[in-house]
């Protein structure tokens, strides 16, 4: 019986193949090779159970990085299984571990709602709002994960999401002098909306139900963001503390409860290093409620190699949580 589980998310950085184009640039023979090996090599350096993937091109790319003894036990889901039916741009992805199994997938691409609109409430203090918006910018990926060594063992939800990033967005009618800022407040309101639909959809399988959940991905904000508090819900996260039922833990803020550490990033832009990938648990993962499945071991942030800004790497560190059957 396996007891313990390990979560992980890893930006491949725009993992396409080579002689196809990443926004306009052809991808090199000799890019590609390296990027595969590196890749591989920090995969196999992770070993974790469960990996999300974000900024992936091609499932042709994925598959061939885990074309090796090493990496042969592992089951890759993509938001479409078919090489006739491929994606636009990038996606997520999923990588699953024996003796772990896909038991459920569910796609979420659509949201659960196609407007924001606040009304006008004559308090003198703010005016209507009414923003028009309808699906993810990237497909989320559901799983439910089961694991057929032990019926002790409850099944785990599974959550790969990549936000909205905060590269201004193209915005239209807009002088060039304001274009930037125009459409950074773009790229903020959809990633502030798809973190709303992303925890509409959380609650919806969370409410009143004990199944572990987990979130993983690239979620383009910090822990401290106005994104992540809607998402997570902000619990309480003291040695005291007790669970709830819809929220989401950071597996850092755990680690900062065992090591009284807060040096954590996974991602530098302009000499400011931030943390924009994220692990986070339901309850059941919380040992301090009663509702405590698994216990959080550790968390831990692969990210030498942003120094380097080498093209065949990453642009964001990769983190991994472990936990222990309670």
């Amino acid at each position: 019986m396996a007891k313990k589980i390990s979560f992980a998310s890893f930006n491949l950085y725009n993992l396409q193949e080579a002689g196809k184009k990443v926004r306009s640039k052809v991808v090199p023979n000799a890019l590609y090779d390296k990027k595969i090996a590196w890749t591989r090599k920090m995969l196999i350096d992770l070993d974790a159970d469960v990996i999300a993937f974000q900024e992936l091109w091609s499932r042709k790319c994925l598959d061939k990085v885990f074309r090796v003894e090493a990496l042969s036990g592992y089951q890759l889901v993509y938001i479409t299984q078919s090489f006739t039916n491929p994606w636009y741009g990038i996606a997520v992805a999923v990588a699953v571990r024996t003796p772990w199994k896909v038991k459920y997938k569910k796609l979420y691409k659509k949201f659960p709602f196609k407007k924001i609109v606040k009304l006008d409430e004559n308090d003198d203090e703010d005016d209507e709002f009414n923003l028009s918006i309808d699906q993810f910018s990237r497909t989320v990926i559901n799983l439910t994960l089961e694991n057929p060594t032990s019926n002790k063992i409850p099944d785990i939800d599974v959550f790969a999401a990549h936000l909205k990033s905060k590269l201004p967005a193209s915005a239209k009618n807009v002088t060039s002098k304001h274009r930037n800022t125009i459409g950074s407040a773009i790229s903020t309101i959809r990633r502030t909306a798809e973190a709303a639909a992303l925890r509409w959809i959380l609650t919806n399988r969370m409410k009143y139900t004990n199944k572990p959940t987990v979130l993983l991905g690239d979620l383009n904000d910090d822990p401290r963001s106005n994104t992540l508090a809607l998402i997570t819900e902000q619990p309480s996260l003291t040695p005291s503390s007790t669970g709830r039922d819809t929220a989401l833990y950071s597996a850092l803020k755990l680690q900062q409860l065992r090591s009284f550490r807060d040096v954590f990033y996974t991602h530098e832009f302009n000499r400011l290093k931030d943390t924009l990938d994220h692990i986070l648990v339901s309850e059941e993962f919380f040992e301090s409620s009663n509702k405590s499945v698994w216990r959080h071991l550790e968390t831990r942030i692969w990210n030498d190699f942003l120094e380097d800004d080498s093209p065949h790497t990453s642009d964001h560190g990769i983190i991994k949580a472990i936990f222990q059957l309670s």
